[in-house]
């Protein structure tokens, strides 16, 4: 695990003196050791965290010729395999880490190379025979990697933050912004910033004789389906899971397991206690707050296994970490959950150095509301289209529900999106600023266009839930999900692994029947049905809670003056209307209404200009 940078040409200078000041940002990914190199038109630096061949793992890495030199951040988790694939084929090994496969796998695949890698990576390479740089991002999208053009140069970087030491342009990109209130993250492949780009997941960019291409090596496909009988696809999910775990216990250093004590994370650990040598590790977080703390459940898990368990009650302060997660972000991002996570992969990191977690069930398995939500909606699409908007012309009149019960706003929402198109029933459900009113000179209103079509097409999914399932992975999974991971746990220097996103098992999981994977009601069916007699019964029968912090309540409290400084008295910047936002704030802080995603995307959002784009101090 690590952070790399590099850049090719001069466009801004000298190359390695300023990939040296790149990978000084990025220290907090790498602390246990820098390689910079500079091999003919390209400099390559990385930032290392020792997991493999803690001696000889030194990045950057070459072929037996030094015409090719490669850098990481992430683990190939076949690279044993590979290597003595490489080896048979006649390449030559001097270390025993996974990253020497890099270098070796594309000179003797090409750029196909990607398609033989199983794991998390961000990755380049540099040929300097052909003066070519290729850049990679894992299947699903685990790790980040920017870039920015220059004068017949590129830039790249793991974080924004490295990129924006190379210039003064802090240029904002609008539609990015209005995608951000839409959905509270920036999708690939656009930034915050105009001048800077995402690498896509399951993408290879190359960079060569000034021009930039980018095409796809991967794509989740639902179809055809599996011919299968329950009983097959229990075993064979039980032996593609066990081996997506058998494979993340690989490492050099110690590591445990993130426990929740949901389905998810429990499963993770299930496994883990059932391959690894010893005691598996796992750490769980509560927050004092009954509505917020899971700890009850994660100690039966705990107990299940015999693990050796560590938890803590945690009193976040939210303001301290808050201007350090928005830099190392880079750009606006919703996502409250990042900072449980932060604290969680806080806390494990003093133990050890890797973390296996659950993330990915609810998006292989139909996990969420919204499954269960679009496979009702699909349903009612036989109801005549005049009462489908009777019913939502019904609930958009009934008076503000900020306060009622969860279950009462949801099913309004759900009522009043029914006669619309599932792609715009999406967003009005992921939407944090849903309201177009809301929205000033600079933001157009209106649906944000996210390629659902064209998502669709190529997943080839075709039921409700598998085509929102297809979505989810495409949008949410690697624009949320994945960032909120990969940014609080190496704000720590903690690698996190996740046997759910294993790319072998997300192929198998697709081409499954939607009915194994929501079944009537029954979310996460053919999972459920594996852990049967093997978690605890409260673990599979327990109503799924985010992971989460109460920070409606804290806007309220501690972080009311935060609230009214940034929000209410922050400047005009174009992209919402003020007196809308004081009143949404106001009807908050009274306990009127509760306007919590809204109003911290917008804190989020200020937050960023502040720190990121106009280099402030923080609150």
């Amino acid at each position: 695990m690590c952070g790399i940078t590099g850049i090719v040409g001069d466009g801004w200078g000298e190359p390695e003196l300023l990939v040296r000041n790149m990978a000084r940002t990025l220290r907090h990914r790498g602390p246990d050791d820098e390689g910079i190199e500079t091999l003919g038109h390209a400099s390559l630096g990385a930032r290392r965290l020792a997991i493999l061949d803690l001696v000889g793992g030194h990045q950057p890495l070459s072929n037996e010729d030094g015409s090719i030199i490669a850098i990481q951040n992430g683990e190939i988790y076949n690279f044993e395999e590979l290597r003595d694939d490489l080896r048979r084929r006649g390449h030559t090994f001097t270390t025993t880490t996974d990253t020497e496969v890099v270098p070796h796998a594309y000179e003797e695949f090409g750029e196909e190379f990607v398609t033989h890698l199983r794991g998390m990576f961000a990755l380049a390479v540099w040929d300097d025979r052909r003066s070519k740089l290729i850049l990679a991002r894992d299947r699903v999208g685990k790790k980040p990697l920017n870039y920015m053009l220059g004068r017949s140069s590129l830039a790249f970087a793991s974080e924004i933050q490295a990129l924006l030491t190379l210039s003064s342009d802090r240029a904002v990109d609008d539609e990015a912004i209005r995608e951000y209130l839409t959905f509270g993250y920036v999708r690939a492949p656009r930034t915050a910033f105009r001048q800077i780009r995402k690498v896509q997941p399951g993408h290879v960019l190359t960079f060569e004789s000034g021009e930039v291409r980018e095409r796809a090596y991967w794509h989740p496909r639902f179809v055809p389906k599996l011919q299968i009988s329950e009983a097959e696809a229990l075993e064979r999910l039980e032996a593609e899971l066990l081996d997506a775990v058998r494979l993340r216990l690989i490492s050099d250093v110690p590591l445990g397991a993130f426990l929740s004590g949901g389905l998810d994370s429990s499963t993770v650990v299930a496994m883990m206690a059932r391959v690894a040598s010893g005691p598996v590790r796992t750490f769980s977080i509560g927050f004092g707050a009954k509505d917020y703390d899971e700890l009850r459940y994660a100690r039966m898990v705990a107990e299940a296994f015999g693990t050796d368990h560590s938890e803590y009650v945690v009193a976040p302060e939210a303001a301290e970490v808050l201007p350090m997660l928005v830099r190392h972000v880079g750009e606006p991002f919703a996502d409250s959950s990042i900072v449980p996570t932060f604290y969680v992969a806080k806390i494990a990191r003093e133990k050890v150095t890797v973390a296996l977690n659950g993330d990915g069930g609810d998006e292989l398995f139909a996990g969420y509301e919204r499954h269960r939500g679009m496979q009702l909606a699909h349903a009612l699409e036989r109801v005549p289209p005049v009462l489908r908007r009777m019913a939502a012309g019904s609930a958009g009149a009934l008076p503000s529900v900020g306060r009622w019960p969860r279950t009462a706003r949801r099913a309004r929402l759900f009522a009043m999106t029914l006669p619309l198109s599932a792609r715009d029933r999406y967003q009005r459900w992921m939407g944090y600023l849903t309201d177009p009113e809301m929205y000033g000179e600079r933001v157009a209103a209106g649906p944000v266009d996210y390629a659902w079509d064209q998502a669709l097409a190529n997943s080839g999914a075709e039921g409700p839930v598998d085509r929102l399932l297809a979505i989810d992975l495409l949008n949410y999974l690697p624009g949320d999900l994945l960032v909120k991971v990969d940014i609080a746990s190496m704000a720590s220097s903690l690698e996190a692994r996740s046997p759910f996103l294993d790319h072998r098992l997300i192929e198998f999981v697709a081409t499954l029947p939607e009915s194994m994977k929501l079944h009537g009601r029954d979310s996460k069916y053919l999972l459920r049905r594996l852990m049967m007699g093997v978690l605890p019964e409260p673990i599979l029968t327990r109503p799924k809670m985010g992971f989460g912090v109460p920070v409606g309540d804290w806007m309220r409290g501690p972080l009311r003056e935060l609230v009214l400084d940034v929000v209410v008295n922050g400047p005009d910047r174009g992209y919402v209307r003020g007196g809308r936002a004081r009143a949404m704030v106001d009807q908050h802080l009274s306990g009127t209404a509760d306007h919590t995603p809204a109003i911290w995307s917008l804190l989020m959002l200020e937050l960023w200009f502040r720190l990121v784009v106009e280099q402030r101090a923080g609150p």
